[in-house]
């Protein structure tokens, strides 16, 4: 099985050339890796969050695709070339989100991340015809430049939460590409963290399932008392 996950990653460079060039790029699927179960375990062990920070079905899943190996050490070289990362390695955050069908308040939150690349990991995702109703990933990818410090990362921030509604997205995406990701593919989605403005659709209740995602951060340049660093601190209390 380990050379199947050696096998998952054997196209990373070129979708690495992508991602640096558009702002985000789509990883192989992950249906050959158990989802099923994975998401029974990982659910059992969120209890009832919508968030939880790395749990131990999480982690081992995270180990087993051996993304500290192949997909990491790549990104920390384009971190360093492109963006001046002088940060650690092991700078990383990994959650995971589920939403249930109904849940109002994991809707159009629009933000950037705090770190310089996110990777999105679908593990369970309701099936839907229509569009926008099972809580489809909206980003816009690119939308700003790279902050040149903490108080333009801030201001940036600030501005874009005019856009945190659903009248608010739709205004942004008369003057900017929207892209909206269904996942129903089980396709990673990774792009720059802290120029992608992105949020979600509701998952309704007509929805048949949760909706489970990992999310996976690597490499927060900003100082410890930045906006990222005290979110976190939050969301762990």
């Amino acid at each position: 099985m380990k050379h199947n996950v050696e096998n998952y990653w054997n196209d990373l460079d070129t979708r690495l050339e992508k991602l640096i060039e558009f702002g985000a790029v789509k990883l192989p699927s992950l249906k050959q890796f158990g989802l099923e179960k994975l998401s029974k375990e990982i659910s059992e062990e969120m209890k009832g969050s919508t968030f939880k920070e790395l749990s131990s079905a999480h982690k081992n899943f995270i180990n087993y695709i051996d993304i500290n190996k192949y997909l990491v050490p790549k990104l920390f070289e384009i971190a360093k070339k492109l963006f001046n990362y002088k940060g650690d390695m092991s700078n990383q955050y990994h959650i995971a989100r589920k939403v249930e069908p109904g849940n109002s308040k994991e809707i159009y939150r629009a933000h950037f991340d705090s770190h310089l690349f996110t990777m999105v990991l679908p593990i369970k995702i309701p099936s839907s015809s229509v569009k926008g109703i099972s809580g489809e990933l909206i980003y816009f990818p690119k939308i700003r430049k790279m902050p040149a410090n903490e108080i333009n990362n801030l201001i940036g921030k600030v501005y874009y939460k005019k856009y945190a509604s659903k009248i608010g997205i739709e205004k942004l995406s008369n003057f900017h590409q929207k892209h909206v990701e269904n996942f129903l593919d089980y396709e990673p989605l990774l792009f720059f963290g802290k120029t992608t403005l992105h949020t979600n659709y509701p998952v309704l209740k007509v929805c048949e399932s949760y909706r489970l995602t990992l999310l996976a951060h690597f490499f927060d340049d900003s100082p410890r008392y930045g906006v990222g660093g005290f979110m976190r601190m939050l969301r762990r209390r």
